[in-house]
């Protein structure tokens, strides 16, 4: 993991990390599909909470993160995102969407800007971690990634950051595929992209991690191991801002 400095500050995120439902929405989860969904990669991200865990104990930083299920609303969508709410809560009322909102999403979003804004007003780089696992296939398709690493490409310090850890990574692990802005892109609706509408390019970077979660699938040490290279490949002349 690149080497903090007295420059540039962590912040570990985790916004699919549990697949609880509240007891005051559980009425919305009584149809047939609802404990399939709840129990899918829908529901969650399987993994993600521990590898968040591993990745914020190594850094020494305190943990952002989120148990409740992304069926609920989703903590990494924009609120005018067609999927910000799912099929089992997008037909509620008004007023239990706005609940929704005010117990769970807001308060999330605004405790990550709190941290990234306490580190900024000091005059460092906020480097944001927002980690993340995703499905061996999808539509039948097998997705040939490991790990990937999103980020802006036009984010000049955020794409050389994550272009020389990718780097260490492959060198270092040469059978770990490793790709860029796969299985998603970087700069597609989420937590770190509205982040870096917030903040100078030079200030903040967006980073978000998606490990295949067929590693956790076959044991959560076998994640470990993973999480364990993604660190071991840090530099120590990491980019300043």
């Amino acid at each position: 993991m690149p080497s903090a400095n007295c420059d540039q500050s962590y912040v570990v995120t985790c916004e699919h990390g549990g697949n609880q439902v509240p007891s005051e929405f559980a009425d919305a989860f009584r149809r047939g599909d609802a404990m399939a969904w709840l129990a899918s990669h829908r529901g969650h991200d399987p993994g993600s909470l521990t590898a968040a865990m591993q990745l914020a104990e190594h850094l020494n930083v305190d943990l952002i993160s989120s148990t409740t299920t992304r069926l609920l609303v989703d903590l990494n969508r924009s609120l005018d995102h067609q999927m910000l709410f799912s099929k089992f809560t997008r037909d509620l009322a008004d007023e239990r969407k706005r609940l929704i909102l005010d117990r769970y999403y807001h308060p999330y979003r605004n405790a990550v800007g709190n941290v990234i804004d306490s580190i900024v007003d000091q005059g460092q780089t906020a480097i944001h971690f927002s980690v993340h696992t995703f499905t061996p296939r999808i539509a039948g398709a097998w997705r040939p990634i490991d790990i990937g690493l999103l980020f802006d490409p036009d984010a000049g310090g955020e794409a050389e950051y994550c272009r020389r850890w990718r780097q260490r990574l492959v060198q270092r692990f040469p059978k770990r595929r490793v790709l860029m802005n796969q299985p998603y892109a970087g700069t597609a609706d989420g937590l770190t992209t509205a982040m870096r509408q917030r903040y100078d390019s030079r200030r903040y970077f967006g980073i978000e991690i998606e490990i295949n979660h067929r590693f956790f699938k076959r044991s959560p040490e076998h994640q470990r191991r993973v999480v364990e290279e993604l660190i071991a490949a840090g530099w120590d002349d990491a980019p300043n801002a």
